[in-house]
């Protein structure tokens, strides 16, 4: 089984990851990713996670490029390029290896190939989601908003320009959730749920 999770900025959809991959004794995969393609292209994690987003396009050429091999350590290749296809191929590796829970760098549309996927868009009202900016990074309820605006923005270009899918709309996803309303402990029993009803169902 694998889980992938996309998320509003500060719905809390990370800690639902991590808190569904700890109960089914799962690998986790987020910061992580940018690590390991920090680590094998040579690049301080700060600038792959810049590069990471950007609203490129490049992760269709990723997935062409991923059947070659060394792809992502060819020097010709545009770092922008290089970092999407280390990416993907880190992502696609794991996966081959079995049950892990993918968080974002648009791990659903890189795995929509594989018929053991379940993927999820956790959300929450921009009340809630306010709150726990401001007290995750100590600033005011004005600072919050924007940071929220300006996050979510770019992650829906990101999502968009490289999958041609729309990020946070329901065709997009098998489930979306309101983390905000439901609460971690409701919303993480949903998520394990549903995914192995879903994946049981396919089974048949």
């Amino acid at each position: 089984m694998i889980i992938t999770i996309s998320r509003q900025f500060g719905s809390g959809g990370n800690r639902v990851g991590r808190l569904v991959a700890e109960q089914l004794g799962m690998p986790f995969y987020d910061k992580n990713i940018i690590n390991h393609v920090a680590d094998k292209l040579g690049f301080s994690p700060e600038y792959v996670k810049q590069v990471q987003e950007k609203p490129t396009g490049s992760f269709l050429f990723s997935m062409a490029m991923y059947s070659y091999g060394n792809a992502a350590t060819d020097g010709l290749i545009p770092a922008e390029m290089r970092v999407s296809t280390a990416q993907t191929e880190f992502i696609l590796e794991k996966a081959a290896e079995g049950n892990g829970v993918f968080v974002g760098r648009c791990s659903d549309y890189i795995l929509r190939e594989r018929d053991d996927v379940f993927s999820v868009f956790i959300y929450a009202e921009m009340e809630h989601r306010v709150q726990n900016i401001m007290k995750r990074y100590n600033i005011s309820e004005k600072e919050a908003i924007k940071l929220i605006q300006q996050t979510d923005k770019r992650r829906a270009m990101f999502y968009n320009t490289n999958t041609h899918h729309r990020w946070g709309t329901k065709e997009s996803y098998h489930l979306m959730l309101d983390c905000g309303k439901l609460g971690f402990d409701a919303t993480v029993e949903a998520v394990e749920y549903c995914a192995r009803l879903y994946l049981e169902n396919k089974k048949k």
